[in-house]
């Protein structure tokens, strides 16, 4: 069976030298795979890259057998709900002129051809999911905590039952309690939906914690590794 996303010798470069070169790696349905890196190492752009919001300078990624970057705009467009990501700020993805009820309801209004107040009264099961409560939905993002936007920006993403997510760095602007809670939530609505995650994160601990393998972004190198290799690798990086 083949994986739901091939990664097949992925460079990028700015002119000024390679971002990240020679990335591989697969990801299959209902797996984790982690890109860990310091700060700068290219995780980020890679993440990007993988769901076509960036071009990539060399190889090609595939979804379902199919290469991305040769997708007509039609063909992408059909295919970007079943490829979401969820960025480590959320209120970026939010229109602060909107009222979240509108902002979650508004991708699935749009790809369903519905009502926003049709589709957001579906989306109350994913609510209570999530653990907020359908009046806060009538706040605008302002009006909420960092970790309740990040909620309501998982029901906005799992509304479209994505194939793929990818989490870049998704709580690591939240207090730890908080991050806990919310890593929590990202497990089981991915074991329920069978939803495959890129999960983007420069913390060994929270890699150790979400991802059946890790890929490390070194400078110029890129290795991927079981969680017991990784353990141990992180463990030297303490040292």
């Amino acid at each position: 069976m083949q994986p739901l996303l091939s990664a097949e010798c992925l460079s990028k470069n700015y002119g000024h030298g390679d971002i990240f070169r020679d990335v591989s790696f697969t990801v299959d349905a209902g797996e984790t795979i982690g890109l860990f890196g310091m700060s700068g190492s290219g995780k980020s752009t890679l993440g990007r890259c993988l769901i076509g919001l960036e071009r990539l300078s060399d190889g090609r990624v595939l979804f379902e057998g199919a290469e991305v970057s040769k997708l007509s705009e039609r063909r992408l467009r059909e295919l970007r709900p079943a490829m979401q990501m969820l960025f480590q700020h959320p209120e970026m993805s939010m229109d602060p002129r909107m009222r979240l009820c509108d902002s979650v309801a508004e991708p699935l209004a749009y790809h369903e051809g519905r009502e926003r107040s049709d589709v957001f009264s579906d989306l109350l099961p994913l609510i209570a999911a999530v653990g907020l409560r359908p009046d806060q939905f009538s706040c605008y993002p302002n009006q909420l905590s960092g970790g309740e936007i990040q909620r309501a920006m998982m029901v906005k993403i799992y509304s479209l039952s994505p194939k793929l997510i990818i989490a870049d760095e998704p709580t690591s602007m939240l207090d730890m309690s908080v991050q806990a809670q919310i890593l929590g939530l990202m497990k089981n609505l991915q074991k329920k939906n069978n939803t495959a995650c890129v999960f983007i994160s420069h913390d060994p601990q929270v890699m150790l914690a979400m991802c059946d393998r890790i890929g490390v972004l070194g400078e110029k190198t890129f290795r991927v590794m079981n969680a017991g290799e990784f353990a141990g690798y992180a463990a030297d990086l303490s040292v």
